[in-house]
């Protein structure tokens, strides 16, 4: 589970909505549940046969139609989390989205958050109310990330990083996914070494940006050493991967009309000394930037 808080209108549901998409068009089961706060409020459509029969005195009413399923459980209080939890851990999903639930303290305390804000203030506001662990923060605040001093996570604009949250939150679901990635690799490599392990995180996140590691790129080049261009050919060895003529430090990925760049922080695969360590850090610690154009 992940939890999604802040206060309402700083980007919750379009976070969440943009997760979902990508997590399930790399095939994760997706689920989604919402606290919605308002007295009174039902799902349910008033005058349709299914009201009619909670009107009544239904304690539960199931509306099945050939593609839904709809179970309306009527209580006499509102339901504890930790019985919403039950529910979604008996639904065989990957992974469920929480939106609302911050005052449920003792039942997300420790579920992985992400935090959203839209200013300093109400960025402020919502880590003092927020326990770790923190995945990430996002909202139109981290446009103002220049102000924003010693963040507990990092700060992701949806506008055009969206897809580090996906990578933050799929290496959460599967820790060892690029280990495994990792030692595929060196088997064709003949070794691990720190290049071939920034390679791995460089496709890693390229498969993060158009949806999931299924598809094949139309060409790869790279302007850095071999080590990252085998990493790309065991990854997708049906894609071209090219080694450029001049060494800028620059990946091109090209694929369905899009055209990812990544360009590794200067001098950055110099200060690893561990395969361990290049596995772990943020994308942005190890990419100086990453652009996709359409």
């Amino acid at each position: 589970m992940v939890a999604f808080v802040g206060t309402s209108g700083s980007g919750k549901t379009a976070t969440m909505e943009y997760l979902t998409k990508q997590l399930t068009k790399m095939g994760f089961k997706v689920g989604v549940a919402k606290h919605i706060h308002e007295e009174g409020f039902t799902i349910d459509t008033v005058g349709k046969d299914t009201w009619r029969h909670a009107h009544a005195g239904a304690c539960v009413v199931i509306g099945a139609s050939p593609n839904e399923l709809a179970i309306i459980k009527k209580t006499s209080s509102e339901a504890k989390f930790a019985e919403i939890a039950e529910n979604l851990r008996n639904s065989e999903l990957d992974i469920a989205l929480l939106e609302g639930f911050s005052g449920a303290a003792d039942g997300i305390a420790k579920i992985p958050k992400v935090v959203t804000a839209g200013d300093i203030s109400n960025l402020k506001y919502t880590l003092r109310r927020t326990k770790p662990p923190i995945l990430a923060i996002t909202g139109r605040v981290v446009r103002e990330r220049e102000k924003i001093s010693n963040p507990p996570a990092p700060l992701i604009d949806m506008r055009n990083e969206g897809f580090l949250l996906t990578s933050i939150v799929r290496r959460h679901l599967h820790p060892k996914e690029m280990s495994s990635m990792l030692a595929k690799a060196a088997r064709r490599h003949g070794g691990t070494c720190i290049g071939l392990a920034v390679g791995i995180r460089a496709a890693y996140l390229t498969s993060n940006v158009f949806g999931g590691d299924r598809f094949v790129p139309d060409r790869i080049t790279c302007g850095t050493k071999h080590c990252i261009a085998e990493a790309f050919h065991t990854i997708y060895p049906k894609a071209s991967v090219q080694i450029a003529d001049v060494r800028d430090d620059q990946i091109t990925i090209r694929s369905r009309g899009k055209r990812l760049t990544l360009r590794l922080a200067p001098k950055q695969k110099n200060n690893f000394t561990k395969i361990a360590q290049v596995l772990a850090v943020p994308d942005k610690v190890l990419f100086e930037s990453v652009r996709v154009v359409t």
